[in-house]
């Protein structure tokens, strides 16, 4: 069945294992569902005790699931009202791991996908869980995902194929996003501009840059990952030059 996907995958994750402990790790993955509930409920909350609140997830409408380092968005069906559920929860979490979180790259693509799932417990106590996941949208996905040279999430082209005529893409789009020449590894350019997922939604002058840029390269050394790396930095560096697309130049 055609869907709208949102496929996202966590920047230095391996280092992010290896340098913490597992009481650290414990934490911090406490804290990535924590992200995924707040992006899913779009912060809407309920008291589950007095001083006490959780994520709302009663009237959500968008599946997900996470398999380690990889976080999977997907909605019910292929309708414009699905694709913008989609998209505001896919923005949150972009932008929120990208300055709170761990740095990621995604994308949004229209495509096949299915899953088949299941959970039994024996009588020992052995679990068997599956969570079969295939379709060639997920595929496209993955392999997109994989191509992208900075941290951020764009919008593939076969979600603007999929629109009817009568629904302006720009329209659609804008709120949650702006085209950009999305950076890729070498041999997989475009060449064209794509729109990628906003992670501001105003304009930044020179004090409001340098704090938005501090934030980003906070992340990328955040849980004891090491930065230092020819590739690391030049995923920073062209994460913080998508974020340059944002500042004006103060006026006198």
């Amino acid at each position: 069945m055609n869907r709208y996907i949102a496929y996202f995958d966590f920047l230095g994750y391996k280092q992010f294992i290896l340098n913490n402990t597992s009481e650290y790790l414990r934490q911090r993955a406490r804290h990535i569902l924590r992200d995924i509930e707040m992006a899913l409920s779009q912060e809407k909350y309920r008291e589950l005790r007095p001083g006490l609140v959780i994520a709302d997830l009663e009237d959500v409408v968008i599946n997900c699931l996470n398999i380690s380092d990889t976080i999977i968005f997907w909605t019910l069906d292929d309708s414009v009202r699905s694709l913008k559920e989609l998209l505001a929860v896919a923005h949150y979490f972009n932008w929120f791991q990208i300055y709170f979180g761990i740095p990621l790259r995604g994308v949004v693509i229209a495509g096949e996908m299915e899953m088949l799932r299941g959970h039994e417990v024996n009588a020992h106590g052995a679990i068997y869980s599956n969570n079969l996941i295939y379709g060639q949208g997920l595929l496209k996905a993955h392999e997109k995902a994989e191509s992208l040279n900075f941290a951020g999430c764009v919008i593939d082209e076969s979600v603007i194929n999929s629109l009817e005529a009568n629904i302006g893409a720009r329209e659609l789009l804008s709120p949650f996003a702006k085209p950009y020449h999305t950076p890729y590894k070498a041999g997989h350019e475009l060449g064209i501009p794509e729109y990628v997922l906003n992670i501001v939604n105003r304009e930044l002058n020179g004090d409001s840059f340098d704090n938005f840029r501090n934030r980003i390269q906070a992340r990328f050394s955040a849980d004891n990952k090491p930065v230092n790396s020819p590739r690391v930095q030049e995923l920073l560096t062209n994460t913080i030059e998508f974020l340059e697309t944002y500042r004006v130049e103060s006026g006198d």
